[in-house]
Formats: C-alpha cells, sequence, structure tokens
C-alpha cells in the first residue's frame, strides 16, 4: 500500500544524477558524530554508515538513506523542480545496517546548504480506515474509498536541509516534533543519540547509564591532567579512544594511559625529536601508514596509528605489554635484540593503573 500511495500521493519530478549546486547557497562543515546511535535498541554504528550522522550547531542530523529508512521506517523523496522534500511514514523493515562493515574514517564533511526546502510528512491512515470498518456491520454495502492520508508540514526550527551531492540530511529533532512521525529521542553527551520510533517506547529505555558513568570517568580522567580542554573535546577524544581500541583490539584505557605520558592529551604536541600528537608518532612512521607531518596532528589520525602500533605490538609478542610498549617506544628491532629499556614501559603500565583506580575511586565503574 505504501509504494501505491507514493505513486497516487507523492508523484514526484526527481531528478537522481542532476547536479544540485544551483540550489546551493552555501557549504557548510558537518562535525562527524563520534558518540553512539541507537535507534529502537539496535545501534547503528556510525562509521559503517556510507553517509553518516553529523553535528551541524549542535544540532544532530540523520541521514534520510534507503537504509536509514528501513531502520527508522520512512521514505524519503524530494523534487528537486518544486524543492519539496516527502517523507513517508513506513513500516521498520531492519534492525540495523544491511552492509554492516566501516565505510567512513570519521572525517568531518563538507555539505551544501539546501535553502527554501518544503519538507512535508505524510502517513496513511487506511490502516486505521480498516480496523473501523472491520467493527462496522458485516452486511455493509462494499464502498471503495480512496485511501485517506495524513500530510503536515515539518518544522525544522530555522535549520536548513544539507546535502551531499544528492543524499539529503535533516535535524533528528525535527522528526520528533513530527505528528506524522512522532518520534522519541533521548540525548547523553557521554553516550550518545537515542531514537525510539515505536509508539509507547520511550528513547531513554534503550539508554546505557553503566556505560554513561564509565565514560563520563574517562573524560574526567583527561581533564584532571589537562584543564586547558573543553569537555566537548574531552568527551570526542574519549569515543576516538574507544574506536580506535575496538579496531586494533586494544584496551582503551591503555591507549589513554599512553596519550597520558606521551602528549598529556595535547593533539598540538611536537618533541624535540619530532615527534607529534596526542600518541608522539614520528614523521616517518606516519608516512608509513599515508599521513603527512600536518595530518599527524589530526587527532583522530594520530590515535588510530598509535592503536594500530600497540596492538599489533601486543599480537606479535604474544600478549606481552611490556614489550610491546617497548616496542612503541624504542622500536621492535632493539626489543627482539634485547637491547631495550623497560623504564617507558612501566610508566606507562603505571598510568594505566592509575586510570582504573580513577574510575574505581570516584565510582565510575
Amino acid at each position: 500500500m505504501a509504494k501505491k500511495l507514493i505513486s497516487v500521493w507523492l508523484s514526484l519530478t526527481i531528478v537522481l544524477f542532476s547536479s544540485i549546486s544551483i540550489y546551493a547557497e552555501d557549504y557548510v562543515q558537518g562535525d562527524f558524530f563520534n558518540k553512539k546511535v541507537v535507534i529502537n535498541g539496535s545501534e547503528t554504528v556510525n562509521y559503517n554508515l556510507q553517509y553518516p550522522f553529523f553535528l551541524y550547531k549542535d544540532t544532530t542530523y540523520i541521514p534520510l538513506s534507503s537504509d536509514m529508512g528501513n531502520i527508522c521506517g520512512f521514505q524519503a523523496e524530494m523534487d528537486w523542480e518544486s524543492r519539496t522534500l516527502k517523507l513517508l511514514k513506513t513500516e521498520v523493515t531492519q534492525k540495523t545496517i544491511s552492509k554492516d562493515w566501516a565505510k567512513n574514517n570519521g572525517y568531518d564533511m563538507k555539505l551544501e546548504v539546501i535553502s527554501g526546502v518544503k519538507v512535508l510528512a505524510y502517513k496513511d491512515l487506511s490502516g486505521e480506515q480498516e480496523v473501523a470498518a472491520a467493527e462496522g456491520a458485516e452486511d455493509a454495502p462494499e464502498v471503495i474509498e480512496a485511501p485517506e492520508v495524513l500530510m503536515e508540514e515539518v518544522n525544522l526550527e530555522g535549520l536548513p536541509v544539507l546535502a551531499i551531492g544528492k543524499y539529503l540530511f535533516i535535524p533528528a529533532k525535527a522528526m520528533s516534533k513530527s505528528k506524522v512521525f512522532n518520534w522519541d529521542l533521548y540525548y547523553d553527551s557521554y553516550y550518545g543519540l537515542c531514537i525510539s520510533t515505536v509508539k509507547g517506547q520511550t528513547a531513554k529505555s534503550f539508554w546505557n547509564e553503566a556505560e554513561s558513568r564509565y565514560n563520563k570517568g574517562l573524560v574526567n580522567y583527561i581533564l584532571n591532567y589537562n584543564g586547558s580542554l573543553s569537555k566537548t573535546y574531552a568527551q570526542d577524544l574519549v569515543f576516538m579512544f574507544k574506536r580506535a581500541a575496538k579496531v586494533y583490539n586494544v584496551d582503551e584505557k591503555l591507549l589513554i594511559a599512553i596519550a597520558h605520558k606521551e602528549s598529556t592529551f595535547n593533539a598540538s604536541a611536537v618533541s624535540r625529536s619530532g615527534a607529534r600528537g596526542l600518541m608522539q608518532i614520528m614523521p616517518a612512521t606516519g608516512a608509513n601508514f599515508g599521513l603527512s607531518t600536518q595530518q599527524l596532528l589530526d587527532p583522530r589520525s594520530n590515535i588510530n596509528v598509535g592503536a594500530c602500533m600497540i596492538g599489533t605490538g601486543i599480537t606479535n609478542y604474544n600478549g606481552d605489554r611490556t614489550r610491546a610498549l617497548s616496542a612503541y617506544n624504542q622500536g621492535s628491532s632493539r626489543v627482539s635484540r634485547g637491547n631495550y629499556s623497560t623504564a617507558y614501559a612501566t610508566r606507562v603500565i603505571s598510568a594505566y593503573g592509575g586510570v582504573q583506580n580513577f574510575l574505581s575511586v570516584n565510582g565510575y565503574s
């Protein structure tokens, strides 16, 4: 019925591959949403979306992709000629992403501002009509009626529709204010965004209080040793450490301990020997990962290189963190020859214990 309604009620002239630059007034930066996205109880990993959630003007934007439509229960179509974005409420057909592997690197995005777009939301009421009809007299004569559709204009509260090519994004909160969709949203800066599209199910019921508390502890540990950082930036660092830890099979507390000892969480740190960034990566090492000297000052890139190095070392040395940390600091050749100091490893392992103790003493774990 939903497909039939789209053809009957939402007939559009759609030019899927035409350039939309003629409609764009400006370009803006969208900040990658580092935190969790949980939809109806299942996590949607933002790195695994080709067009991910992002922040613009402190507002979370949701991609109007087919995958997201299947997960959240909507179908989106854009008529560029009339500048009308139409959203049809549909049934949820997926729990999570269909092809669940990394499709983006987590970097910020350049987006086009699409001005003057009217957003309309539609809901098929024929199902409700059928229920009402079933409660009527069985012998009533059959009457064929046109399907009834609830339609409203969605209020974006002054925020724009944004685009990458032909792919569109709107503020997630607009769907919570829509009478057609009526999503429930819950946001926690130490956890992420929870979305419920199910009537009667609160978004907060999908929130994990223990994980939020743990993340808050890691944030406060970082701020305890570098008070010049903002809370928001420290939160982003924690989620970057956690992502790298998951990818490279390393404890995020160990990565945080390394960054503590290497740079005191200063992403712009440059040592006398030329090591750079949070994890103090040498330019020659960065070049092996395809990164320029300047790119090593990017927190995400720097953390990923450091996590890869220490994760590989732990694997190569059969879980021996002392040897892995020594190789990280002095090179694997010295460790292989047995001609290395364990002083650096001892300092980092002590800092790792300090992270654990901080979490425990302050009630975060």
